[in-house]
């Protein structure tokens, strides 16, 4: 007898076509030197309703305020106990684009570091945005934005929404550019997204044919350099003029992507297994291989007789009987039928890794 569900695996199929398919350059590839650089700072908000940090536990709100008061005239008595409630230490964090160019705008993450129970409301006071070499590059400031609360059936059903932490849009100002060293080399490196030889060569041989000038060799499965003109404004019109070439991709190599938290699971293309027998606690699966024979319609003409590989995929739970999933050994089915019977995320898990070290399942397996 099935019993009840108690989990439910979400199965996300994206089948390629097995025939290649162009795509972009652009798509492919990331440009060296061209990247998001983080930022990050240590800030203080304040204007909350009572809902800041608890100062007997986190000194070092106290502290930064003193610090912040004694810069702009306020002098703090020795010994003086603030309760603070409406003040939050705040870690600042954001993403400085590529080019970025002083006075543009960024976003910026804010969230509690001490005990505060909310951010609703609260103005964060002028933050120097750090870099990896202590350089200050942004400063944030402005009012935090968080999602509200949610209420249903007259006020029933109430769920709030995280509000330790929140975004101020356009909340940075950048005061610092980055080096760059685009332009000022005679070649540039693009990376690929996933290693593949033989696409880093297509992609060499897209450039090289496309008559743009310059030349790229594939350095490796993962680099392909490409010789550039002279000159930051030639550089840029010659990597804009091969970012759109087509480069004909082939078959990817299948993978499953699995959630142990959630017990979701997602396949780049369908995955067909061979033969194996995995049982995993009252679970049990079996992929068998059989070959039937096939008579021709007439088998006193001539003809002669055929030979048809079918396989058997069967699940069963506990001592009873085996399931039938399905005349194909797709592993769509088996999870389908896994979740028929309430396996666990810990159990598909547990059945993956070893249809995978089994070799019955040619997919690469990535548990997240």
């Amino acid at each position: 007898m099935i019993k009840s569900l108690k989990y439910t695996f979400l199965v996300i199929l994206v089948f390629f076509s097995q025939l290649s398919h162009a795509e972009r350059i652009r798509d492919l590839v990331s440009i060296e030197g061209v990247r998001d650089n983080a930022l990050v700072g240590y800030g203080l908000v304040v204007g909350l309703d009572g809902t800041g940090d608890q100062t007997s536990q986190t000194p070092f709100t106290t502290q930064s305020l003193s610090n912040m008061l004694s810069q702009l005239g306020v002098t703090i008595p020795p010994g003086t106990n603030m309760q603070l409630k409406n003040v939050a230490a705040v870690i600042v964090t954001a993403n400085l684009p590529p080019f970025s160019r002083s006075g543009q705008k960024v976003d910026v993450v804010v969230s509690s570091l001490g005990n505060a129970k909310s951010l609703r409301g609260g103005t964060l006071l002028m933050t120097p945005l750090k870099g990896t070499d202590n350089q200050v590059y942004a400063i944030a400031q402005g009012n935090i934005l968080i999602s509200g609360a949610s209420a249903s059936g007259g006020g029933s059903s109430v769920q709030v929404n995280q509000q330790s932490g929140g975004i101020i849009t356009n909340g940075a100002t950048v005061e610092r550019e980055l080096p760059s060293s685009f332009g000022r080399g005679s070649t540039l490196n693009l990376y690929l997204h996933n290693e593949d030889f033989s696409l880093a060569q297509q992609i060499s041989n897209a450039i090289n044919r496309s008559g743009r000038g310059g030349s790229a060799t594939a350095i490796d499965s993962r680099t392909v350099q490409v010789e550039l003109p002279q000159g930051t404004a030639n550089q840029s019109r010659f990597v804009a003029s091969i970012e759109n070439l087509q480069v004909n991709v082939g078959p990817i190599n299948a993978k499953i992507v699995l959630n142990s938290r959630t017990g979701s699971v997602a396949m780049n293309k369908e995955v067909i297994l061979d033969s194996c027998a995995i049982a995993q606690g009252s679970l049990t699966i079996e992929v068998n291989q059989q070959e039937n024979v096939v008579q021709p319609d007439a088998p006193l003409a001539g003809g002669q007789a055929m030979t048809e590989n079918n396989t058997a995929v069967s699940v069963r739970q506990g001592g009873g009987a085996l399931q039938k999933v399905n005349s194909s050994a797709s592993l769509n089915n088996v999870i389908s039928a896994l979740n028929s019977l309430g396996a666990t995320p810990n159990d598909l898990m547990a059945i993956l890794q070893a249809m995978k070290s089994a070799g019955c399942m040619r997919a690469d397996l990535e548990i997240i």
